[in-house]
């Protein structure tokens, strides 16, 4: 029960030590309670103002999960020994409304699943008069250990490898109206597979202070507004994220948010050199303490910090790291020689380049070949072309030919549009979004595909490399997943027909409904498939499997 590894011996457990003789809190569920027919409980994890989360086990897919109880100590109890939940008199209407934000919170985190880079949920359901969330166990340890176990911080070398899909998939989790607002070390998994994973979603009272619950809020990690009766948002996150990052890249955790003063906040790179300047610029932008002066998405937040390093004149504001810019005033100085010498034997060039290009039609033909030619070897002459090769001094054809193909190829190049627009990693960015925000600078040309790595609706290839700059109205191919090729099949117990027709038309899952008459179950709920829970259903069009759906009918 503390592990759910199978154990047939006597005594504590080899894995994890834990003895039924342990010792348990009275007032959450006892290990080895069974929920909705399905899930065993086991020890508990822990616990906050909003509930108990416990591992478990689920037998109907045979693996480890988590179960999250939604139990709100000052407003509700348990007695010893007991499942039900007894609810305090005076707060049964708020403790109604807070358990439907919890389930309504955990439903939309279902539709959400097919992200890689959040703890997916897998079930809710209501029990014991309250309601249970169940998640996929997560095997791997918090962000706070993992730091602790690479010597405290990590590089942006390494940061630039680990972040950018949960960074996208905190974006997506955005556009779907969900905020998190306990973006910490301790809510961030590192998994055995050295990816992250977000954890820990909460209803916004138990992540706000002076509500009716104890809030859980994470000393340094939290947003200012969070301590204070102010709006929520996608800020919120971001004030988050950066914070994680600051801690990440320093391996020092900032001060709590209502501790600071306007200036009191050290920049990343005044602690570690390393970090480019620009990206210590721009977490400090997310860790405003004044909303509307903090970056407020975080689309903008991932923009901003992968995007290229520009040169401190540039009106952007973000400027390159020393060594980056060493290494521009290098080329400069390298550039300067090389105009200095151009100038020294290009009068000529230049006139004959401007003629030139005056006769240029789209093709490297003169119109007027008789012309150039004269007039051209004069400005040769003058110029002093002849004295650049004491070998050839006397006769200039070849050297003609040359440049004029020189000036051909600078001349077309002035009429062909500029690149001078970045192309951003669209891989796991919504479509629809990236559309919206990027149809006016570039042409997306969609193909459909199912893809049991991405949700429906997520770009997950491109035509064109992240970070090549093209000309602006570039066509970009994109691939976008339909969404997985085979999903399990929800739950329907105490489901309406209408409820969980909802569910599997979300799921793309086709069905039919065939209608039994049964006194069990109240008219129109649903009583069964004629699959079980959790099977596999294949979605993909060309070999999609029907789903039958029977519905209870009687005279009630």
């Amino acid at each position: 029960m503390g592990c759910m590894n199978e154990k047939d011996y006597e005594g504590p457990c080899k894995f994890c030590g834990y003895s039924d003789d342990d010792l348990c809190i009275p007032t959450y569920l006892l290990p080895k309670t069974f929920l909705n027919e399905r899930y065993i409980v086991g020890k508990l994890i822990s616990y906050n103002g909003e509930g108990a989360t416990y591992i478990g086990y689920d037998t109907a897919a045979n693996n480890k999960i988590t179960i999250k109880e939604f139990m709100p100590d000052t407003l509700c109890t348990r007695q010893k020994n007991e499942t039900e939940i007894t609810v305090n008199a005076d707060n049964s209407a708020l403790y109604k409304t807070y358990m439907s934000e919890f389930a309504d919170l955990h439903r939309s985190l279902i539709k959400l699943r097919g992200m890689a880079h959040i703890q997916s949920v897998i079930d809710v359901f209501y029990e014991n008069g309250t309601c249970y969330a169940v998640s996929e166990f997560i095997n791997g340890i918090t962000l706070k250990t993992y730091l602790e176990n690479s010597g405290g911080s990590l590089s942006w070398e390494q940061v630039k490898e680990l972040f950018p899909p949960i960074l996208t998939t905190l974006s997506l989790i955005h556009a779907g109206g969900i905020i998190h607002r306990g973006i910490s070390p301790q809510t961030i998994f590192v998994t055995d597979k050295m990816e992250l994973k977000l954890s820990g979603f909460s209803i916004s009272a138990g992540r706000t202070t002076n509500t009716e619950i104890a809030c859980e809020i994470f000393s340094g990690y939290a947003a200012p507004e969070q301590y204070a009766n102010e709006v929520n948002g996608t800020w919120t996150d971001v004030y988050g994220i950066s914070a994680v990052l600051y801690k990440v890249l320093t391996g020092t955790a900032p001060p709590e948010a209502i501790a600071r003063t306007s200036g009191s906040l050290l920049e990343p790179m005044m602690i570690n050199r390393n970090i480019p300047s620009n990206v210590s610029k721009v977490i400090m932008g997310g860790m405003r303490l004044a909303t509307d002066k903090r970056i407020r998405s975080i689309t903008e937040f991932v923009d901003r910090l992968f995007a290229p390093p520009k040169y401190e004149g540039e009106s952007s504001g973000i400027v390159m790291s020393r060594k980056e810019e060493r290494k521009l005033e290098k080329k400069e100085k390298e550039r300067m020689k090389t105009l200095v010498a151009l100038i020294l034997v290009g009068a000529g060039l230049i006139l004959f380049a401007l003629a030139f290009a005056l006769t240029l039609s789209g093709v490297c033909t003169p119109s007027n070949p008789s012309n150039i030619n004269s007039g051209s070897s004069q400005h040769f002459s003058s110029s002093g072309f002849g004295a650049s090769s004491s070998t050839e001094s006397s006769d200039n054809t070849e050297s003609s030919d040359n440049e004029s193909s020189s000036d051909n190829e600078s001349s077309s190049s002035d009429s062909e549009p500029v690149a001078d627009t970045y192309v951003p990693d669209f891989t796991d960015a919504i479509y629809e979004l990236a559309v919206q925000r990027y149809g006016g600078m570039f042409v997306f040309i969609p193909t459909y595909y199912y893809s049991d790595e991405y949700a429906a609706g997520v770009m997950y290839d491109q035509s064109v490399e992240a970070g090549t700059m093209v000309a602006k109205g570039q066509q970009i191919k994109v691939k976008v997943s339909k969404g997985p090729s085979a999903v399990s099949l929800p739950s329907y117990i105490g489901k309406s027909e209408a409820e969980y027709i909802r569910e599997l038309e979300k799921l793309n899952i086709k069905y039919e409904v065939e209608y039994e008459f049964n006194w069990s179950v109240e008219d129109g709920y649903v009583l069964g498939c004629d699959k079980e829970i959790g099977d596999t259903v294949i979605v993909e069009t060309e070999r999609a499997e029907t789903v039958t759906v029977y519905v209870a009918y009687n005279y009630y």
